[in-house]
């Protein structure tokens, strides 16, 4: 672009000739000036470096916006575990309630023992701890939200029970990590950025190149202010001058400084470089972890699947058991404390198979307020009223 500038100067002036009286007179003048550049090789790049810069403020928005919607879906998913906690915490509080009132039935009737009636009572003791830790938690849970979204929260809907990572094809670990290696938001950050310190040393070699420019000057005022004062008595007079041309800088000898900042360079674009590298690394190993958590994810709810069913069926033999005298209290309670873990650990996995998926797809710059939304539309609103 060019460079245009204009200025104003008023003087005073007064001349003294011996043996003459000294005459004082003023010069009054107006300059507007013009510099186009031609061939400036810094000025260039550093236009460049401009362009290159605003696509890497739009990656670092873009990422930024990945994590905002991790961070939400995070803690969204928290209070909905948290939620899933407090509803299984008071069924296993009616559970072992249930089984005390047995033992203390079966104290009276004299057909059990005060151990059994003890062993049931710490046990509908502990159970009750829990679910006033769960409902803490689940208030916690909401506050988290509320810093996020900036507003209060005082209930979260859920998801459907079968709730699941979709499906992300046959593509392994490898075609993940090599995507993330060549997409990821850091990695192209870091690839604008080797490029920005590319331009930097091509910046710095402009120090030995020629520079031209077209440069021009329209001045006007008094005579006096254009002519230089040759003569005090033209200082009343009005005129105007002009000139335009081509500059030529030729650059001959800087005191090194041109070398100096040569080095300096070239060891941030071999820093640059290392940091590229970095950032691939990272992004495959980001991608691989996200793949293989999400694997294990899967794999570890069919199994507690299996799990919730074989605790329920142990948790309804023992009672029976227990009823008709073959089983003592403790393996009432130990059922019951196993089906309650499972449940808590299934719904937990539920949600982190989903924020893997979620995380693979962000390792590879695809994670979008639409992804989000595909999820949403398994969600149902229940009430814990309804779940209970």
């Amino acid at each position: 672009m060019p460079h245009l500038g204009l200025s104003q100067s008023v003087f005073r002036n007064g001349i003294f000739v011996p043996g003459k009286s000294t005459e004082s007179y003023s010069t009054l003048g107006t300059s507007l000036s013009l510099n186009q550049a031609v061939f400036k090789w810094d000025d260039w790049q550093s236009y460049q470096e401009g362009k290159l810069s605003a696509i890497s403020a739009g990656f670092e928005l873009a990422a930024a916006r990945q994590d905002l919607l991790l961070r939400t879906t995070q803690a969204y998913f928290d209070a909905l575990a948290a939620q899933d906690q407090r509803v299984l915490a008071r069924e296993h509080v009616r559970t072992l309630d249930e089984q005390l009132a047995i033992s203390q039935r079966g104290f009276n009737l004299g057909t059990a023992t005060i151990v059994d009636l003890n062993e049931a009572q710490a046990g509908a003791d502990a159970a009750q701890s829990d679910l006033v830790h769960a409902s803490a938690e689940v208030l916690k849970r909401y506050a988290a939200i509320e810093k996020i979204v900036a507003h209060p929260v005082t209930d979260v809907d859920a998801f459907a029970p079968d709730l699941s990572a979709p499906a992300i094809g046959a593509d392994g670990a490898d075609h993940w990590a090599d995507t993330a290696q060549r997409e990821s938001f850091d990695v192209m950050q870091q690839e604008i950025a080797l490029e920005i310190a590319k331009r930097e040393v091509s910046k710095v070699n402009a120090g030995y190149l020629p520079s031209v420019s077209i440069v021009g000057n329209i001045n006007h005022g008094n005579a006096a202010f254009i002519n230089g004062q040759t003569s005090f008595y033209t200082g009343a007079n009005r005129a105007s001058s002009g000139e335009i041309g081509i500059q030529i800088n030729i650059p001959l000898f800087d005191g090194l400084q041109t070398s100096s900042k040569k080095a300096e360079a070239l060891a941030l674009q071999d820093k640059a470089r290392c940091d590229l590298e970095d950032a691939r690394r990272s992004a495959a190993l980001d991608a691989r972890e996200s793949f293989l958590a999400l694997q294990e994810s899967v794999a570890q709810i069919a199994a507690l699947r299996t799990a919730q069913l074989s605790a329920e069926t142990s948790l309804k033999s023992n009672q029976k058991g227990f009823k008709a005298g073959v089983r003592i209290n403790a393996d009432v309670l130990g059922a019951a404390e196993k089906l309650f873990t499972t449940r808590r650990d299934l719904a937990k996995a539920r949600y982190d198979a989903v924020m893997q998926f979620l995380r693979l797809r962000a390792s590879v710059a695809r994670l979008d307020e639409t992804t989000l939304e595909d999820l949403a539309g398994a969600s149902v609103k229940h009430s814990e009223a309804q779940q209970k």
